[in-house]
């Protein structure tokens, strides 16, 4: 089942009420029509304690372990029924209505294709760590799985883990009104809880760790940024 990561980066002006607002409520209505698409989550980064007043774009300020974080507000989780349908929802009237609507909320925009699994089961709420291979580094899917069930089993309350990793050299998709994340994160990987409180333990204990040098991925991964998210399962 093929499958696109979108990351969004929200209009400063917007505080992140707004935001989750016009994308889970306006934007959401035209995108459910989007031709062969058989899932989506929204998933919505939520601020580090003590901002939550603050704009959504506040995110990218936040410093990952090796210097300025991905611009990051939202990602989107997409799922098409199979690769001919893929090109033609994005080619569709549906998909021309989402750009219209884009620049209303957001201020950049970049996905592309990954690898992953099928749709999960609701995970309300997510740890996402975002990461780029290291120069040098070949890409390894098994040592990132077999890590992501590794933190998953450390963590009280985790609902399961998901691995996403961008197919090489694939086109991105990108706006001419939009900015564009550069470079992409290649590896997405994400672990799931049912309450913001587990999630955010989590979320603090792998701040540290990444802080301190991940066990297992020196050398593979560089540009790792983890950060919490509410997801809102569309369809």
């Amino acid at each position: 089942m093929p499958k696109r990561i979108t990351y969004l980066e929200a209009r400063p002006d917007k505080d992140r009420e707004a935001f989750r607002t016009h994308w889970s409520t306006t934007h959401a209505e035209i995108a459910r029509d989007l031709p062969g698409v058989t899932a989506y989550r929204q998933n919505h980064v939520l601020p580090p304690a003590g901002q939550s007043s603050a704009p959504a774009a506040a995110s990218a300020v936040e410093e990952s372990a090796e210097g300025l974080a991905y611009r990051v507000d939202g990602i989107v989780e997409l799922w098409f029924a199979d690769e001919k349908v893929v090109g033609a929802g994005f080619a569709s009237d549906v998909a021309a209505r989402l750009i219209v609507d884009e620049p209303n909320f957001l201020s950049g925009l970049t996905g592309g294709p990954v690898t992953a699994g099928t749709p999960n089961a609701h995970w309300p709420f997510k740890v996402w760590v975002l990461a780029r291979w290291a120069d040098g580094a070949e890409p390894a899917r098994d040592a990132l799985e077999f890590w992501a069930e590794q933190l998953s089993a450390t963590h009280d309350g985790a609902l399961g883990w998901g691995v996403n990793v961008l197919v090489p050299g694939a086109e991105l998709l990108v706006r001419e009104a939009l900015r564009r994340e550069e470079p992409i994160p290649e590896v997405a990987v994400s672990i799931g809880f049912a309450t913001q409180a587990a999630a955010q333990a989590a979320a603090d204990e792998l701040d540290q760790q990444l802080a301190q040098g991940m066990d297992g991925l020196q050398g593979v991964l560089t540009r790792l940024h983890a950060c919490l998210a509410e997801e809102i399962v569309i369809i």
